[in-house]
């Protein structure tokens, strides 16, 4: 590593010469003496201070700590506090809303994201509009969320996004349905998540509502409704936490892809990200004339 780059450096109470012979202290002139004196011994030469290998290594350990402080200097001068209004990283997406709040933010972050995403034709995939979570202009008093055997009461800021197409019922109008396109839809959720925890402060939850398959010819609404009922994903600040810790693109890449040329890892890490947090949604109202949104597990088999 970066230590054994710097030489180890050479005691400070003494020079070396470049042979690594020690400097003697010159000696003072001769003086003349009644009686010849002896001649001087010869010099000795000093063996190497046994603590030189000890000095060595520790001038070596020192450079390397200088080295990675300044690589975490750097490291901090480009990276933000997560606490801190500007996030992770300061560059985490090429775009980012003008708007922080609750109402017009999620309305921002919606216009931006809804274009980007196509159908095979070229055309534009889904409608999106955005906002605080509620039905009908009215928030609902919390969010009930049924896993396995137990109901689970949330409550706090909410944020809701509509995936639209132009069909009955919200439905795609154009196009074959296909899990190639409802994952597709859903890659457009998770980006919706991932700029609204990342750009709105004090959001605690995000809700997608997907657009539901196309009622058959003929169809009656309400049994088309029954048959196949609204589907939501819904995310937590915790759900995302790696993703918002990483730059946006490495989740999501900038240019969205069409359904079927999805590439298979980003296929499955999309799945990975959505398939555990899709929900079946329903708002109800009670005796006590309380609103609740309801989610539950679709069922398998």
């Amino acid at each position: 590593m970066a230590r054994d780059l710097i030489p180890p450096p050479a005691p400070s109470w003494r020079a070396l010469q470049p042979d690594g012979t020690p400097n003697l202290v010159e000696l003072p002139p001769e003086r003349p003496a009644a009686a010849e004196a002896p001649p001087p011994p010869p010099p000795r030469h000093l063996p190497p201070s046994q603590h030189r290998n000890r000095f060595g290594f520790l001038g070596g350990a020192l450079g390397g700590v200088i080295l990675a402080a300044v690589a975490i200097f750097a490291i901090v001068v480009t990276t933000k506090d997560p606490s801190s209004d500007e996030g992770l990283f300061k560059n985490w997406s090429k775009w980012q809303p003008e708007e922080k709040s609750m109402t017009a933010g999620p309305a921002e972050i919606a216009t931006h994201v809804a274009p980007e995403y196509k159908q095979d034709d070229g055309t534009q995939l889904v409608t999106v509009t955005g906002g605080p979570l509620q039905v009908q202009g009215i928030p609902p008093d919390d969010v009930l969320v049924q896993a396995q055997d137990s109901i689970h009461q949330l409550s706090g800021h909410a944020v809701m996004y509509t995936l639209s197409g132009l069909g009955k019922r919200g439905s795609i109008l154009a196009g074959k349905p296909s899990n190639e396109r409802h994952r597709l839809v859903r890659r457009e959720a998770l980006e919706l998540a991932l700029y609204s925890f990342r750009y709105l402060p004090n959001v605690d939850m995000v809700v997608a509502l997907l657009p539901p398959p196309k009622p058959a010819d003929g169809e009656d609404p309400d049994q088309a409704a029954a048959k196949n009922p609204p589907q939501a994903i819904l995310y937590r600040p915790g759900d995302l936490k790696s993703q918002l810790s990483v730059p946006l693109g490495a989740t999501v890449p900038a240019k969205a892809p069409l359904a079927k040329q999805i590439p298979k890892p980003e296929a499955a890490m999309i799945d990975s990200l959505t398939l555990s947090n899709l929900f079946l949604a329903d708002f109800i109202q009670t005796a006590d004339r309380r609103v609740h949104f309801v989610l539950q597990r679709p069922k398998t088999g």
